[in-house]
């Protein structure tokens, strides 16, 4: 009962976010914060994937190189981005020098502690890897999903690898890079004995991390052939193969060999920070704010004009997303900076049995299992979910002219 009044409670406060279209007017990010650059390119779109993402084009990448770099330049930015991750789409649909180029711009303006970068493990080679090294990439993340051929079919991809899984993990270790693999439970063909399998593969080639999502039901993306219930067990089967096997849980979904983590998920909870590129977050100066579709990103910053979707941040929102955090982390206790009602919740859970010593239990940990789907799930994306933008036919307007000029 307290697991279904949770995910209802949390639902509803992200799904009262509502933005709206408009030009923004510019704000500045100082002192310390994060950056997220989007790279929306994909060869193939994924069934699982619920984010923005257009279809590779190189004219496209080119106007999308050009428009990035502009609203990097235009960006009132100084200070320490805390963290940098590019994220996707496909960022390793950009070379090398593509990317050098980006960095170059970025560390220009800011100084960087650390920089990830999601990779399609189908594109990689060690000229690549060793590539990143030198740009000063310090974490990859590697979205292997699952070792079954099949699987992946299912799911959309259709590139075959041009080095090994256990090739790509052994050079990223040699070179210091961190690593972390992406696994998925409940993949379309995908049943309890292929996850299993795929268990005992990350096992023996042995990333320094290893983080196992859910399927998560997203704008219709799809269902899942296994419950609910089952996947968070196969996740518990695996957290205990894994502490077996070195590592420590350092989550609810990730484990790690060491104190490094690549988790832009649990970073975006604790700074503001900026995004660059179609479809990016930022969050700053009480505003939540994503950047358009591709076309309109491009129309608009090419007529020196910052178009995105726009909605106050509230203190409500913020405050159920810091429990959420809290749980996400697998722990459990009233804190100062949480409002009254959700210490007192806290302390409820205490009682029924889900922590103990500031820690969840057992029961806890499917209760966290349980929150942290929903809340991934209930966050408003105004690109996918037209329910969420109070001016959506405006902004259909402007990227139907965007497009066309850009076309």
């Amino acid at each position: 009962m307290l697991t279904f009044l949770s995910k209802k409670i949390m639902s509803r406060s992200f799904k009262k976010t509502i933005y709206r279209f408009r030009e923004l007017k510019p704000i500045s990010f100082k002192g310390n914060f994060g950056v997220y650059l989007h790279v929306p390119f994909c060869y193939s779109k994924c069934s699982f994937c619920p984010f923005y993402k257009e279809i590779y084009n190189a004219n496209l990448k080119k106007l999308y190189l050009e428009t990035l770099q502009k609203e990097i330049k235009d960006t009132d930015i100084t200070g320490t981005a805390k963290w940098v991750y590019f994220g996707g789409g496909t960022p390793n649909t950009l070379s090398l020098r593509e990317l050098s180029d980006i960095v170059s711009l970025l560390t220009s303006k800011v100084t960087v502690e650390g920089m990830g970068i999601e990779l399609l493990p189908g594109l990689l080679t060690s000229d690549y890897l060793n590539g990143l090294k030198e740009i000063g990439f310090t974490k990859v993340s590697v979205g292997i999903e699952s070792f079954s051929k099949k699987v992946s079919n299912l799911t959309g991809r259709t590139s075959d690898k041009k080095i090994s899984y256990k090739e790509i993990i052994e050079l990223a270790k040699k070179l210091g890079l961190w690593i972390n693999v992406d696994l998925m439970v409940g993949l379309p063909g995908q049943n309890e004995e292929v996850f299993i399998e795929d268990i005992s593969g990350i096992s023996y080639i042995q990333p320094n991390q290893v983080t196992i999502y859910p399927y998560m039901s997203i704008r219709n993306n799809g269902k899942s052939m296994l419950s609910e219930k089952t996947q968070f067990s196969l996740i518990e089967q695996a957290a205990n193969q894994l502490i077996s096997s070195g590592y420590t849980r350092k989550g609810i979904w990730i484990f790690a060999q060491g104190d490094e983590l690549y988790d832009s998920s649990r970073d975006e909870l604790i700074e503001d920070y900026v995004g660059f590129g179609p479809a990016a977050f930022s969050t700053g100066e009480n505003y939540k704010i994503v950047n358009p579709d591709l076309f309109s990103y491009v129309f608009a910053i090419e007529k020196s004009k910052k178009m995105a979707f726009i909605a106050p941040k509230t203190k409500t929102t913020d405050d159920w997303r810091k429990f959420a955090k809290m749980i996400y982390d697998l722990r459990c206790e009233p804190i100062d900076s949480l409002p009254e009602y959700i210490n007192s919740y806290i302390k409820l859970l205490k009682t029924t049995g889900y922590c103990k010593n500031g820690h969840l239990t057992k029961k806890g940990i499917f209760f966290a299992h349980a929150l942290t789907k929903t809340v991934v799930e209930s966050l408003p994306f105004p690109l996918q979910n037209p329910s969420t933008v109070e001016n959506y036919s405006d902004y259909m307007s402007f990227k139907n002219g965007a497009i066309k000029k850009v076309n």
